[in-house]
This record gives structure tokens, sequence and C-alpha cells, in this order.
């Protein structure tokens, strides 16, 4: 980015490295941020580790910039706070400032979900990061990458989001999955997945059962994101840690009821559609196994006067 020469590193080190504690070590975890200091001092790094620290370097500066805004703006003496003053350089007007700071927090956030796509591609490479926080193990989930949520719910092929909504994911697999497809099925398609076997007996793929599974999940998910915080694309809620911070001058207030329940009302017809699509694929082609689809006879209506119709 460009800044001036008379900027310091002294000045910055504490920014720079309270974004690398901040945004890196939660989603690349202690082993992999330690990879990545050998790479930085190693003379002989390859090609696609250098492309990594500077995807890394990217989104630290950017972070830290847009984090610590105001207080690089400031000295902190017995005095209390200061703000430098200068004839020949006056502060920047509010609209620059503003600018500044949306630029620093879209460039920031965008490495980093370069940064976890990169690692993705390469993870041969850099297997600490198999170990990461941020990375999911594809093989035994219902749900596999951001390209599949995008199928649903756009989210603009954001890791940082997809690992959102993947804190919802188990209890929406338990809440709203479970029952759309039946304890039996529910657990033999877990076995299915983890074992990565499949029983030839039926005519459909498990692939095919997995994503209509997985739109379900996706869809619930969106459901949950919007009713606990309102929003749904905006990525530093990630970082629950930050989720209060870097604040601007522009005055913002949360979206108002109506919309919110306009968004929510969206999401979940999304989700009972999919339910319902769910239910019908179950019924079709695994009615052997699934004793929780939407029509099962819960009473023996035989010699009763009175009788429940489904």
């Amino acid at each position: 980015m460009p800044t001036s020469a008379s900027l310091s590193f002294d000045k910055m080190e504490g920014s720079l490295q309270n974004a690398a504690d901040m945004f890196l070590l939660p989603l690349l975890g202690t082993a992999m941020m330690a990879a990545l200091d050998d790479i930085y001092d190693d003379e002989n790094a390859t090609e696609t580790e250098t492309q990594l620290l500077t995807i890394c370097q990217l989104a630290e500066a950017n972070l830290a910039m847009w984090y610590n805004f105001d207080a690089l703006q400031l000295r902190i003496t017995d005095q209390g706070f200061q703000r430098q003053g200068s004839d020949d350089w006056q502060q920047a007007y509010k609209y620059q400032e503003d600018r500044l700071r949306d630029g620093f927090k879209v460039k920031g956030f965008n490495a980093l979900d370069q940064l976890l796509e990169f690692l993705e591609e390469h993870i041969e490479d850099f297997t600490d990061y198999e170990e990461s926080p941020a990375h999911v193990a594809r093989g035994a989930a219902i749900v596999k990458n951001t390209a599949e949520v995008d199928n649903w719910v756009y989210i603009n092929h954001s890791r940082l989001i997809y690992l959102r909504m993947a804190n919802e994911f188990p209890t929406v697999e338990e809440t709203v999955l479970r029952p759309a497809m039946g304890d039996s099925l529910f657990e033999a398609f877990l076995g299915w997945l983890e074992d990565g076997g499949y029983p030839e007996t039926y005519s459909v793929t498990l692939e095919q059962l997995r994503k209509k599974c997985a739109r379900v999940v996706v869809t619930a998910a969106a459901v949950r994101l919007i009713q606990l915080t309102g929003s749904l694309t905006e990525r530093g809620l990630y970082f629950q840690a930050v989720a209060a911070s870097g604040s601007d001058n522009n005055s913002r207030t949360p979206a108002d009821d109506a919309r919110i329940g306009d968004r929510l009302k969206f999401y979940n017809d999304d989700k009972e559609l999919a339910i319902a699509a769910l239910r019908r694929f179950v019924n079709t082609y695994y009615s052997d196994l699934a004793d929780g689809k939407s029509g099962q006879i819960i009473r023996d209506n035989d010699d009763h006067a009175a009788f429940f119709a489904m």
C-alpha cells in the first residue's frame, strides 16, 4: 500500500502483531503460523511458499490499518491522547478516512478469503494446514465447500462466510436434517459418508442423496444466522472478538425488523422447499429406511371408532 517513508516499523509493529493474533491465528492455528515464520526466514523458500507469505502479509497489513485506524492517528502520553498537527499536512477529510477504512477492510478480508482458497488448493505443500481451525475435512462433510453454499445461498464464494455457516451445520443436521430423513436413514447416511461406501441395492447414488441433504443444511443454516445476527454476509462476524470493532464516522443502525423479516421469510421458504424435496426423494428411493418420512403413521387405526388421517 502507498505510505510515507516516515512511517516506521516501530509505529506499526504492535498493530501488525495484533492483526496477526486476531485474524490469522484463529484461522491457521499455531502450527501453520510457525510454518509461516519459517518461510519468512528461509532464503530458499519456494515460489508457492513465497506466494502464500505475500497473501498473508497483504491481509495482515490491511487489517492492521483498518482495525487500528484511529489509534494510528494518535499518540498516548502522560497528558492523554493527542493528535499530531502540522503546517504542511492536515488531517484527512471525513469522506477520505471513510473510504480508506472501507478499502483496508475489503482488501484485508478479500486477502483472507484468498489465503484460505490458496491453502486448500496447495494443501499437499502445507500439511500443517490440515490441523488448522479453518480446514474442513471434506470426506465425511455433507456440505463440501463454498461453491455448494453458493448454489442455494449466495455468499460470493467467501470462505469466511462458509466457515461462519459451518459453525451452524452440526446443530442444523441434528435438529432439521435428522427429523426430515428419519433416524434410521440419517444414521446410515452418516456411516456411508464416513466409510465412503454405498449399498448397491439403491438405484440412486450417495452423491445424489448428499446434495439433497446439503441443500437442507445450507438453507437451514442461513435461517439460523439471520435469526441470530440479522446478517449473513458480514465476514467480520466470523471473528466474534472484532464484531463490534472497526467502526467509522458513518452512522449505522441495524436493519429494520421488516427487512430482516423479509429476508428470514425468503430463506425459511427455501428451507421448507428443500425439506419437502428431500422427503419426496427419501420416500421414493429409501422407503425401507424412511422411518421419519412425512406422512408416517403414528397410530394403528384398526378396530378404532376414531382414527388419525395423515
